[in-house]
Parts: C-alpha cells; sequence; structure tokens
C-alpha cells in the first residue's frame, strides 16, 4: 500500500500502537476460529485497537470480534455508563436535551428531516448551528427532531449489538410513522447506518455535503481540509473534490494536506490512548504556516479538530466548514 505521508503507515492505529495493531489476515483468521476462541480480559487492547475510519477491508469482522469478547464476559472501563444513558436517554450522554438554539424560521412540519446526531447537538452546539443556518441560507426545506434517539454508532463498534439494534428499530419506526421523504444527516455514522444498515425505511438519506455550493461573499483565506474516512473509506469516492471544489469557487486559496485519519471514528471512547495518539499526529500535518484555517464537515472531526489544535498549539484556526461559507 502506498505512502500518503512519507515515512507514516496508512493504518492510523499501527502507526501509533503497532504492537497491538491486528492485520486484515490476522482478523480473517480470528473470525474463521471464532466459534473456538474464548477471548479474555487481556484480550481488550487488540480487539479495540481501532478507530474504525474504514480504511482496512475487515471493519466489520473487527466489529464481530468485540461482539465476540462482549459474549464470551468481557467488559471493559466505561461500558456499564454506556448501558446506563442508552436505557435511560438513547444517547451516549447522560442526557438526551439539545444544546442547540435552531435559528428562527425551520418549519414544524416537513417532507424532510434535518438528523443532527448526539455529538452534534449535545457536545458541539456552535458547529450544528452554523449548518442549520447554512441550510435555511440554501432555502432547504426541513425540519428537526425535539428529541433525537442516537443511532446506535457507538453501541455498534463497541459489540453491544442487541442495543444497537434497538436504537436502528426505534429510529426507523419514527421516521416512517412522521413519513418523512428524506432524511439530511450531519453525521457520517448516522449516514452511513441509516443508508446501509436501517431495512424497511421508507425515505432517501443524504449527508450534507449534497448541500454545499460555494459562498455568495468573496473568500481569500487559505485553508487545509480534514476530509471524511467515514465516507471515503464507505464508497463515497469523490467527496473530497467536490468540498475542495466549494471552497475553490468561494475564493479560498485550498492547500493541499495528504489525506490521513484524525482519530475521531469512534468518538472519545474506547482506547481513547489511541484516539489522542492519532489526533496529535494529524495535528503535526496541518502546523503549517501556509495555513490560515483547518476545517472540516463531520462532527467528530470538528471535536477533534477543535480539542486538539488547542492542545498543540497548532498555528491555523479551525473553523467549521459552514461558517467559511457563511
Amino acid at each position: 500500500m502506498k505512502e500518503r505521508i512519507k515515512g507514516r503507515k496508512n493504518y492510523p492505529t499501527d502507526e501509533v500502537d503497532p504492537e497491538n495493531f491486528l492485520s486484515d489476515e490476522t482478523v480473517r483468521d480470528f473470525i474463521r476460529k471464532k466459534d473456538r476462541i474464548q477471548f479474555k480480559a487481556d484480550d481488550y487492547d487488540k480487539l479495540y485497537n481501532c478507530v474504525h475510519c474504514g480504511e482496512c477491508g475487515t471493519e466489520n469482522e473487527r466489529i464481530l470480534l468485540k461482539q465476540k469478547y462482549i459474549e464470551d464476559g468481557n467488559t471493559f472501563e466505561g461500558i456499564n455508563e454506556m448501558i446506563e444513558c442508552f436505557e435511560k436517554y438513547r444517547s451516549p450522554y447522560p442526557t438526551n436535551k439539545m444544546r442547540i438554539k435552531p435559528p428562527k424560521g425551520i418549519p414544524n412540519k416537513s417532507d424532510t428531516l434535518f438528523f443532527m446526531g448526539c455529538l452534534s447537538t449535545i457536545r458541539i452546539p456552535h458547529y450544528t448551528e452554523h449548518a442549520l443556518q447554512y441550510l435555511m441560507q440554501q432555502e432547504i426545506d426541513f425540519t428537526i427532531l425535539e428529541t433525537e434517539i442516537c443511532c446506535g454508532w457507538h453501541l455498534k463498534i463497541s459489540g453491544l449489538i442487541n442495543e444497537f439494534e434497538t436504537c436502528i428499530k426505534e429510529n426507523r419506526e419514527l421516521f416512517n410513522a412522521k413519513k418523512f421523504k428524506e432524511i439530511i444527516c450531519l453525521c457520517p455514522a448516522c449516514y452511513h447506518l441509516f443508508k446501509n444498515e436501517m431495512e424497511g425505511l421508507n425515505a432517501e438519506v443524504r449527508y450534507i455535503s449534497d448541500y454545499l455550493k460555494p459562498s455568495i461573499v468573496h473568500k481569500t483565506s487559505r485553508v487545509g481540509i480534514q476530509h471524511l474516512c467515514q465516507l471515503m473509506n464507505r464508497g463515497e469516492a469523490g467527496i473530497d473534490k467536490h468540498v475542495n471544489n466549494t471552497l475553490k469557487k468561494s475564493g479560498y486559496n485550498v492547500v493541499d494536506i495528504p489525506h490521513w485519519c484524525c482519530g475521531g471514528g469512534s468518538g472519545w471512547m474506547g482506547r481513547t490512548d489511541i484516539i489522542e495518539g492519532i489526533a496529535r499526529k494529524r495535528m503535526s500535518d496541518f502546523d503549517r504556516d501556509d495555513l490560515d484555517y483547518i476545517t472540516t464537515y463531520c462532527p467528530s472531526c470538528w471535536w477533534i479538530l477543535r480539542r486538539f489544535s488547542k492542545q498543540c498549539k497548532i498555528h491555523p484556526s479551525a473553523i467549521d466548514l459552514f461558517e467559511l461559507l457563511l
């Protein structure tokens, strides 16, 4: 596999923790022997050495191995809190109350739902407010839910399959009951699950990048972009070119930064030491004097960029894509 960044492995967890990295070949071998294997607590570091960027060819198999780890009676730090939050709030957090302040004018009813996601509405409200403002600026007809049910991504990649399937079932029933014809997702994990794993959904699922258009106000700054592993590695080839062209047509000078994971594909859970190691390496790629801003159009990537650009004290400022286009 050709290196995208000289001297660095393309698989981010192999780069930061090679001792615990499982190759595709090893993962497939585990799957073949799954019924004869009994995982133990010590297997956690290897089985959860993954941020689910989709770079490998065995993401689904890695999730199956995590399910087996749980089925074998093992646990991990934070699992009880995760299940409790799911049971009480259908959320990764101990609340399902949105912290966003929606702009005025969003209709109560529409055939189109804008599904924002847990991280977007609870942890990074300003990012989500900018996305809402942007859609309204584009005169997109949409509505939002007063309370959302988590898509279940964090449950699926943690090995909690029953809880994940509950999230899928309840969301499908809600979407169909409200007779939505289209669902616009702000989060690529929500988009992936609703589009590919929600059988019986009577709506078309789209990602918010489909609605990006050049700014009506001419821009002049230099921008580096964290593109989305969760789209590009899951069949959405060309999304990076579309976003680059949108910013270029807005007047921005888009500086080419070879793509590499930011660490945010699994959220801030599981092996946070791995996530932090990847994030800090990625920040080093953006620490350049020829950049004014770094940006992204993924809530998880944005959380990483905002947090670690400050911690690493890199030169450019982090500004989300929607604010750049407003």
